[in-house]
């Protein structure tokens, strides 16, 4: 994959997350904020903490930062997939998500 090819697949991640959470807003009347700048996302729940998205060019990964703890997504098969457990980004995202907000979220399908 090229750099301009990496930074194609995580804007359209990022666009997909950012539409996702505005959804969930609406739909689980949740409190949210998005914010982005160049390639970092930054969700802020208020009282339930941030999650922050952004890539890391020099190795083609995308990194989110969460409450648990940070990840690592390689783009493999068409798909984002943690480094370390295999788990598909959007599977593993939800999973995170509704940790975080103690809510059960619905499925981001992925790209």
């Amino acid at each position: 994959m090229t750099d301009s090819e990496f930074h194609a697949v995580v804007d359209a991640t990022l666009v997909q997350v950012e539409e996702y959470i505005e959804t969930l807003v609406d739909s689980l009347d949740i409190d949210a904020d998005s914010s982005r700048s160049g390639n970092v996302l930054t969700l802020d729940f208020e009282d339930k903490g941030k999650m922050i998205l952004n890539s890391q060019v020099a190795n083609h990964e995308l990194w989110l930062a969460a409450k648990s703890g940070g990840f690592h997504y390689v783009h493999k098969d068409g798909q984002w997939v943690d480094t370390r457990s295999k788990t598909p980004f959007a599977d593993h995202f939800v999973a995170l998500l509704s940790g975080q907000l103690g809510v059960s979220c619905p499925p981001l399908h992925s790209q």
